[in-house]
């Protein structure tokens, strides 16, 4: 007993010392009652700081807080309320300047890990809102990496776990050096693993965290896909990604791209992979026009087709 309470007295060392990361982003949007009367709606949800730059705290939170939100407001650990800007659907940035002096000292930057070495078994906590409530805490263990899950734009690694979240609020799991290694999501949670809670591992998502981070935009391509296997090129398939979905109303659809292209070729650079493909996208700008190839299936085999696509921010 005494072993079991000085390992849950650490978690909770842990999940403390990342809680002065975590600030509560509360959203509001203007509606109007059933007699035309206008009200506020409002809506709290957790926040990470996760870089101090150019006099700013740079917050990651979830899209459902700044979605549509007609004011941003983020409450601090002393009940200071600073406005927020949207810096992207995702990112919020506050003055570090109009918190007083001996607050600003208490907040903590949340280091981001290297998701990549998280394994089954690892133990985590949960920082952020898991019970519902922001600055709330919760404990468990890694229980499975699902590897190379398709996303829009690129291969991720899912991290299922058994442990308490709430994503509606906002979860972030922090390994025990106190490094975030993911956020819990449901979009992410797969059918086979309907009572494990689900995760995005931060390390495929750093660099667009960075271009976020240093004020540009995320370019958007638009499309689902996989590799083209060693398999599928002996049945005749070319080398490069194979497109299974090219996403309703993105660049890749309005440009024409569909379903069982292979693209081979992203502006100047020869595509072999999605890795490739995924490279080329983040180290993009958006708002430029890119020629895109793929190799498209005729009667007569495989022609190549070159599309200019106009990227777009994500």
């Amino acid at each position: 007993a005494d072993n079991f309470n000085s390992m849950t007295s650490v978690l909770r060392g842990i999940g403390e010392q990342g809680d002065k990361s975590i600030v509560t982003v509360s959203s509001g949007k203007q509606d109007t009652d059933i007699f035309g009367n206008p009200v506020e709606n409002t809506g709290d949800y957790a926040g990470a700081v996760i870089a101090e730059s150019d006099g700013e705290f740079l917050i990651f939170t979830y899209a459902d807080a700044v979605r549509a939100a007609d004011s941003i407001n983020v409450r601090f650990s002393d009940g200071t309320k600073i406005a927020g800007t949207v810096r992207q659907i995702d990112e919020v940035a506050v003055p570090s300047g109009n918190l007083p002096e001996e607050e600003r000292k208490k907040v903590q930057v949340l280091s981001l890990a290297n998701s990549y070495t998280v394994k089954a078994g690892d133990v985590l906590v949960g920082i952020g809102g898991p019970s519902g409530q922001v600055h709330s805490l919760s404990f468990g263990t890694g229980s499975y990496v699902a590897r190379n899950v398709q996303i829009t734009d690129g291969l991720t690694r899912i991290l299922y776990a058994d442990i308490s979240s709430n994503s509606q609020t906002g979860t972030f799991l922090i390994n025990t050096a106190g490094e975030m290694v993911g956020w819990t999501s449901e979009s992410c949670r797969s059918e086979s693993c309907t009572d494990r809670t689900a995760a995005y591992t931060i390390s495929s998502y750093k660099p667009i965290l960075e271009r976020l981070t240093n004020g540009a935009s995320a370019a958007y391509l638009g499309i689902l896909g996989q590799d083209v296997s060693r398999a599928m090129q002996g049945s005749g398939i070319p080398a490069g990604v194979y497109v299974t979905e090219a996403v309703s109303g993105s660049p890749a659809y309005d440009a024409g791209i569909q379903p069982g292209d292979i693209i081979v070729k992203f502006g100047t650079k020869e595509i072999g992979s999605f890795k490739d493909l995924q490279a080329q996208i983040e180290n993009s700008a958006s708002g430029v026009s890119v020629s895109v190839n793929v190799m498209r299936k005729g009667r007569d085999g495989y022609t190549e087709i070159p599309f200019l696509v106009s990227l777009r921010a994500r």
